[in-house]
């Protein structure tokens, strides 16, 4: 009698042992479904500074000029989307054109935010509908101010506003970094990378808390 108890004991905990990892699996799978991803979609001539015209932005960076959105929006875009599974890029680009094309900016320098009562909806919910994503966040614009007392400083801002499925604005504000001269694509990856990260963590606290019955916005600089 004494044994079998043993053996039914030593079969629960076999049964358990193995029952554990299934639910940590499901409970994985569960998670993966419920992610709500965010979109990131950077904007046509969307760089502008105080100082600098776009020109010597382009001969100092060594960024050919009719690069630069491309590469500053892919820049800020892959810093944010780096290890975080909740941001997603377009996979094809072109398809954004639509969209993108009708976005226009309100604001001045490093305060401003996207308009979208320009873009179609039906459009736009077939991008986010492709993009499998829940929100849209747009790159508004890289603006670069220069600073020459006490230090000569230049501060690259990046403004950008996150929209939900029905156009309507969540967050809108700006980070930056700084740097004493204009930067080369490389270095701007690795000085705008903590800029990247508090933007990420803006966009993802306030996703946390949705849905909500009615969108609320905020403004974060």
């Amino acid at each position: 009698m004494k044994h079998l108890k043993s053996s039914i004991v030593f079969t629960l905990g076999i049964i358990m042992g193995i029952s554990s990892p299934l639910s940590a699996k499901e409970n994985k799978t569960e998670e993966t479904k419920s992610l709500k991803k965010i979109l990131i979609l950077g904007l046509n001539d969307n760089i502008k500074s105080d100082y600098y015209y776009k020109e010597l932005i382009a001969e100092e960076s060594g960024i050919p000029a009719d690069s630069m959105e491309l590469v500053f929006n892919n820049t800020i875009a892959g810093n944010i989307a780096q290890s975080r599974i909740d941001f997603t890029t377009p996979q094809e680009p072109g398809t954004c054109a639509e969209v993108i094309n009708n976005i226009k900016v309100k604001g001045e320098q490093e305060n401003c935010t996207s308009d979208l009562s320009g873009v179609d909806s039906q459009c736009y919910t077939s991008l986010l509908e492709k993009a499998g994503a829940d929100y849209v966040l747009i790159l508004n614009r890289h603006y670069l101010k220069k600073q020459e007392e006490p230090f000569n400083t230049l501060f690259y801002f990046v403004s950008y506003s996150l929209y939900n499925k029905d156009k309507q604005e969540l967050l809108n504000g700006s980070n930056y970094f700084t740097a004493m001269r204009i930067e080369s694509a490389e270095a701007m990856k690795k000085a705008s990378r903590k800029s990247a990260d508090k933007i990420a963590t803006s966009i993802l606290k306030l996703v946390a808390k949705q849905p909500t019955e009615t969108p609320l916005l905020l403004s974060k600089n």
